[in-house]
């Protein structure tokens, strides 16, 4: 029993470690990318926008198309649209700031991201622990697809905590706090090899429905009040594209 607490801690960790690295290389990319005008600004936050967007529609959903039904789904995204909507009400009328003021809209962006993250990496955590406790090659072998899947989050989450001019050690904490969840479910998944179908496709739905709220709600508007010209628009495409690449190479 004692042997068993002790691999089931160790599944957990790598779980832990798996996200974490992969938001923090994100949100360390991010920090690469010097503060400049506006017309790269603008470029940026459209090209996150449209990885966002990416991962969403050629990832997550059709996951969740996969292992449940497009009803689950449509309930998992109204789930996530419905908790949004009310994290936004609530965080616009607990700031000191007008909800107009960029740095307020940021860092409301960060937080609605790193809730949807969150919530996404408790079955990515499973299907990891499952693997790692039955296959350990094969368990590897997804946590690398995973830590190449966070780093694109991590830059998005990375990039909007910037802009809002959150402080580094805040930033080290919602990445941890993003990626506790993972551990969490490694954890899980080393006890149980199979997660409910259905709550598998509510989780992957409802962080989708969260992400896609904060991209039509936060970055896309951004990107076109930062810099108003073609870049931005073009940056979201080719952000659309790069999403595709990573989604194409993790599966």
């Amino acid at each position: 029993m004692e042997n068993f607490f002790i691999l089931e801690g160790i599944i957990g960790a790598l779980g832990l470690l798996t996200a974490a690295i992969g938001i923090f290389m994100g949100i360390f990319f991010s920090f690469l990318i010097k503060k400049s005008g506006n017309r790269s600004k603008g470029t940026i936050i459209g090209f996150v926008g449209g990885l966002m967007l990416a991962i969403v529609c050629f990832d997550l959903l059709p996951e969740a198309f996969e292992i449940g039904s497009i009803y689950i789904s449509i309930i998992g995204i109204l789930l996530g649209l419905t908790l949004s909507v009310f994290l936004d009400g609530t965080l616009a009328h607990n700031s000191k700031l007008s909800t107009k003021d960029n740095k307020t809209r940021f860092f409301k962006a960060a937080i609605l991201m790193a809730i949807g993250i969150g919530i996404h990496n408790i079955p990515s955590g499973v299907a990891l622990g499952s693997l790692l406790a039955t296959n350990t090659v094969k368990g590897l072998h997804l946590g690398v697809a995973l830590i190449i899947h966070g780093i694109p989050e991590g830059l998005a989450i990375g990039i909007f905590l910037r802009e809002g001019n959150v402080k580094t050690i805040l930033t080290i904490i919602i990445a941890m706090l993003t990626s506790i969840p993972m551990g969490l479910g490694s954890a899980l998944g080393g006890v149980v090899s199979k997660i409910s179908e259905g709550m598998v496709c509510i989780s992957l739905t409802f962080a989708a429905g969260m992400i896609l709220y904060i991209i039509y709600r936060e970055t896309l508007p951004s990107a076109r009040d930062t810099w108003k010209g073609r870049l931005s628009t073009i940056g979201n495409v080719l952000g659309m594209v790069a999403g595709m690449l990573i989604v194409a190479c993790t599966h």
